[in-house]
């Protein structure tokens, strides 16, 4: 590659404490760098718990906090951003674009001045927009609303990327955003690497299993996949892979295992927590069942077909109907569904079709790049702004 071609990119996220949005950044930059470019991450704080190979990482603070009146500390966050990226430029190489990866770098690459920055948008707008104005009624619920949307419609003004289409649309026909500019793309996947991983020692259990690896909160709606799982028969044990983030993460796990007590399964449920290496598991697995109300592009669903398991879903907003298309569409189920989850457990573990490259070639992490740069030469032609 040619010096010209070469980017420089810096890709934004809150901490890489484990979960799919902080493994989808580090996909980004490894890509990048595979490719012969300059990739760098910017983690705003810690934790820092994914294996971050040969990425450069930049660690905005060591603390959560900078000063405990929010502003300031919001000030304090973006100067420390913009120093961190001059101090790199200093080698005469400016950045050609940043990727912001999580929602308070959204707001803090802005404050810093960072341009152009590609917000790469992740999740249901409508439903943020609900969790923000709550359980308000009435004129306080439509004042609220009113605020909150007007708010997200002046900090998505600027480049989005979503990566679903069903995103896109909601946030342009439902939402109303209008944005400079707006392209979905998929989010970048490493077959190669995923498959590799996917080979390396882990002790597993000696027996077939059906698998959820999430983070524990309340959205990816491990209660449903619990009552779900009790409901469908199955004899697999369960194992819910994920960790938990902050206190409210620690509540709903107690509330999560009480519920299996409550439901006579906790016997059969393993809460295994965070492993920095998952694959092997998702290899693993006789079914990979998600249970979330609302996803972006539900990174889970895509490593499970790379990995050749079968996986069934909520049919939530959004990303799963744009992944189990054709033959698998069939395992998609309501939101908020127990018995509907349950029917199509049983269904996937006693037939399934054979996942083939058409169901996930469109992910491939070379696609994803070559997509993100071509959308930067365009929008550069055109007066980037």
């Amino acid at each position: 590659m040619s010096s010209e071609n070469k980017k420089r990119v810096g890709l934004f996220v809150d901490s890489l404490m484990g979960g799919g949005a902080e493994r989808v950044a580090l996909n980004f930059a490894e890509k990048f760098i595979e490719l012969g470019h300059d990739a760098r991450v910017f983690v705003l704080h810690p934790p820092i718990e994914h294996q971050t190979g040969h990425v450069p990482i930049h660690l905005v603070s060591e603390q959560f906090k900078l000063a405990n009146w929010r502003p300031l500390n919001k000030w304090l966050y973006a100067r420390r951003i913009r120093q961190l990226v001059r101090e790199i430029e200093a080698d005469g190489k400016p950045f050609d674009f940043f990727i912001s990866n999580a929602e308070d770098s959204d707001r803090l690459t802005r404050m810093a001045g960072l341009r152009p920055v590609f917000i790469r948008y992740r999740n249901s707008l409508l439903h943020f927009l609900d969790a923000k104005v709550g359980d308000a009624r009435g004129f306080k619920r439509r004042v609220r609303h009113l605020r909150w949307l007007n708010k997200f419609r002046r900090l998505y003004s600027g480049h989005l990327v979503t990566v679903s289409q069903a995103l896109q649309d909601e946030l342009v026909n439902d939402v109303g955003l209008k944005p400079r500019s707006i392209k979905t793309i998929y989010n970048p996947f490493d077959f190669d690497l995923l498959r590799r991983r996917a080979g390396e020692p882990r002790e597993l259990p000696g027996e077939a299993y059906i698998l959820y690896p999430a983070r524990l909160t309340p959205r990816k709606r491990q209660d449903l996949l619990l009552r779900a799982y009790a409901q469908s028969g199955a004899t697999l044990p369960l194992v819910l892979l994920g960790g938990v983030s902050g206190a409210e993460g620690e509540r709903y796990e107690v509330e999560m295992k009480a519920l299996a007590a409550e439901l006579g399964i906790a016997g059969r449920v393993r809460f295994q927590g965070f492993e920095q290496n998952p694959y092997p598991w998702i290899q693993g697995a006789a079914l990979v069942a998600m249970s979330s109300d609302s996803e972006g592009l539900p990174t889970v669903l895509i490593e499970s077909l790379i990995l050749g398991t079968p996986v069934v879903s909520t049919d939530c907003p959004t990303g799963p109907s744009e992944i189990l298309t054709g033959d698998l569409a069939r395992f998609l189920s309501p939101v908020d569904d127990a018995p509907a989850l349950a029917a199509n457990i049983r269904a996937a573990l006693e037939s399934y079709p054979p996942i083939s490259e058409q169901h996930i070639e469109r992910f491939r992490a070379e696609n994803t790049i070559r997509a993100y740069i071509a959308h930067f030469e365009a929008l550069t032609a055109k007066g980037l702004g």
